[in-house]
This record gives C-alpha cells, sequence and structure tokens, in this order.
C-alpha cells in the first residue's frame, strides 16, 4: 500500500512539473492506472476488515486510512 501510495505522489508531482502536453497525457493516464490499483487495494481491506478471521485489525485501519488521504 505505501510503495501505490509514494508511486502515486511521485506521479503527481510529475505532473504538476511538465509543461510538455503529450507527457502530462501519459502522466495522467499512468496516475488513472495507479488510482485503480489503489481502489483495488482499499476494496481488499475493507473486505478482510468485515471478517472475523482477523483479530488484530490497527494495520488494515492504518492502511486505508492511507489510501484515502
Amino acid at each position: 500500500v505505501s510503495e501505490g501510495v509514494e508511486t502515486f505522489e511521485y506521479i503527481f508531482a510529475k505532473i504538476n512539473h511538465t509543461n510538455n502536453n503529450n507527457q502530462k497525457d501519459k502522466y495522467e493516464q499512468d496516475l488513472k492506472k495507479e488510482i485503480k490499483k489503489l481502489q483495488r487495494l482499499r476494496d481488499q481491506i475493507k473486505t478482510w476488515l468485515a471478517s472475523n478471521d482477523i483479530k488484530d485489525k490497527r494495520a488494515l485501519l492504518e492502511n486505508r486510512k492511507l489510501i484515502e488521504s
């Protein structure tokens, strides 16, 4: 999760620092892919949180908050 968030922030910074429209479009496509990955991870975390098999859910909650912020 943290790697995905770092990648998202890195691509977002690239978008803000480029003036080339072609590069900006490519970065925006990369950003959309990364958002979809993070959304899938968040959905999986929600499923795990709803499960009674997992007792200590602190790490899951922290990662979910990291994705949503």
